[in-house]
């Protein structure tokens, strides 16, 4: 194992049901946690926003973004992954390797935020409605298609 460090732009996101339980810097902390076990420095691992995502991933439709700066050394960010991925809040995440930290993301850092201030909303009717539009436009392509079909 080498001692070389390397640093990563990271983004996880968070099980909104997780977040409003447990509220974000609990959660936040339970993460950063998990990254220091694993002998991960965190400088910087704030909030990005909540909001819905482009696909569904399992009932999920929206989702707590988290941002973090990251500097690390051998397999730590695998051995990180395979734990953020078996339990607690975190679903999905993805790790850049990067040149550096930005020093204006380094003074950043990690900010608390009042659990007032993150609003999630309920996962509700605006996706149903999407779902259901979706489920209108196949439904025409399909009519469109066996028309054509049938003029040829």
């Amino acid at each position: 194992m080498t001692d070389h460090k390397h640093y990563y732009q990271a983004m996880f996101l968070l099980d909104n049901q997780e977040v409003r339980q447990k509220g974000f810097n609990e959660v936040r902390d339970w993460v950063r946690r998990t990254l220091e076990k694993h002998a991960i420095s965190v400088p910087v691992l704030r909030l990005w926003g909540e909001r819905e995502m482009t696909y569904r991933v399992g009932t999920r439709g929206r989702a707590t973004y988290l941002l973090g700066w990251l500097e690390a050394a051998g397999n730590s960010i695998n051995e990180a992954k395979r734990e953020l991925y078996l339990v607690g809040p975190v679903f999905r995440c993805l790790f850049l390797e990067e040149a550096a930290i930005p020093e204006d993301e380094l003074a950043l850092g990690i900010p608390a935020i009042a659990d007032h201030e993150l609003v999630i909303p309920e996962e509700g009717a605006e996706t149903d409605d999407e779902s259901d539009d979706f489920s209108a436009r196949e439904e025409e392509k399909v009519a469109v298609g066996s028309e054509e079909e049938n003029d040829g």
